[in-house]
């Protein structure tokens, strides 16, 4: 990410769900979500207690978070 802020998309492993982001770089260089996290939760039915593993991958279209159910 070398911008200080911009757009991160997020989809399910099976693309059934995808909503873009915004995020914004800190000064100690950590990335957080500002805005869309929880519509993405909520489209893509995750549940409290349910275990989920989050990658990220860069591709031609830039960097994008995709979120797996185990």
């Amino acid at each position: 990410m070398d911008a200080n802020c911009g757009e991160l998309p997020i989809t399910t492993r099976d693309g059934t769900t995808a909503v873009t982001t915004r995020f914004i770089k800190g000064v100690d260089k950590r990335a957080t979500i500002t805005k869309g996290r929880s519509d993405f939760f909520r489209q893509a039915h995750m549940n409290k207690g349910q275990a989920y593993a989050f990658a990220f991958k860069c591709t031609s279209k830039g960097l994008r978070l995709i979120v797996y159910s185990i």
